[in-house]
């Protein structure tokens, strides 16, 4: 009687483990579609949809190369073979010209000279070991048409003078003082048609300490963390791109003290002797397939 009772209570457990064996494998399941184990079965349950792109979408890559001001690659080499008459209004370009600033177009297979300036990536004839940090650096942006961004080339001056030559025959020289300033560009991008855009350079000085500012956006009025702002109106400027081709802007070579050029591409102390190129490529353009409701 007590063997039986034995084997009965040994039936039991053995049943009641396997069991608590199976609700258990089940309850594992259950958590990794909830979440909380790795089930790789139920993994792409939680996927998020991608982000679409916006049918007017531009990539523009935005590079900066630093070089001595004495480097034969800034002058005739570079600018022989970069278009300045196509790439903008006669009348802008002599604006530009006087305060130092200068523009150009570049095709889709760039002058070896600009090839060799984006192709640096290390020592470069001129600059010691030390100096190495001047380097190629570029970033990518998705533009949509329209929106302006912000494109910084100067470091921050503690105290700075801008001479504006104008073409007000009243005051041809405009004297501007800042303190806590920095030279940027305001861009935007409107997409003309499949494959073209034209992008607008509004040069700015940013000034001041950062507080929260009434700012006039495409949405409205809006608050935004920022400095205050001198747009220079009068250099504003525009250039046409095919995808693939690029727009060039740095100093003229006898950029005037206290000039845009001065101060947008040339530095300050350790560095007066070194000049920025900025180069805007166009990269891409979204294009998309709309599908319309029947």
């Amino acid at each position: 009687m007590k063997l039986v009772s034995l084997k009965f209570c040994l039936l039991f457990l053995t049943l009641a483990w396997l069991a608590l064996l199976i609700t258990g494998c089940a309850l594992m399941r259950e958590g990794a579609v909830l979440g909380l184990g790795k089930y790789t079965e139920t993994n792409t349950v939680n996927k998020l949809p991608s982000i679409p792109v916006s049918q007017d979408a531009m990539q523009v890559e935005i590079v900066f190369v630093e070089r001595p001001v004495t480097d034969p690659l800034l002058g005739s080499a570079l600018w022989n073979e970069v278009d300045e008459i196509g790439a903008i209004q006669l009348t802008d370009q002599e604006k530009l010209n006087q305060n130092g600033l200068r523009v150009g177009h570049v095709s889709s297979v760039p002058p070896m000279a600009l090839q060799t300036l984006l192709g640096l990536k290390s020592h470069f004839g001129g600059i010691k070991k030390e100096e190495e940090s001047l380097l190629l650096s570029g970033r990518r942006l998705m533009l949509r048409s329209g929106v302006p961004t912000d494109i910084q080339t100067s470091e921050l001056f503690d105290k700075c003078t801008l001479n504006l030559i104008t073409d007000d025959d009243e005051e041809p020289l405009e004297v501007k003082e800042f303190e806590q300033a920095r030279c940027v560009f305001r861009v935007k991008a409107h997409k003309m048609q499949d494959g073209w855009a034209r992008l607008e350079f509004t040069p700015e000085v940013h000034y001041g300490a950062q507080q929260l500012r009434r700012t006039a956006t495409n949405i409205g009025w809006q608050l935004e963390n920022r400095q205050n702002t001198s747009p220079l109106y009068n250099q504003k400027f525009e250039v046409t791109l095919n995808v693939g081709e690029m727009a060039i802007i740095t100093a003229t070579d006898d950029v005037p003290a206290n000039s845009a050029g001065r101060l947008f591409f040339r530095g300050e102390g350790s560095k007066e002797d070194i000049q920025k190129i900025l180069v805007v490529r166009l990269a891409n353009m979204s294009k998309m397939d709309v599908t319309r409701s029947k």
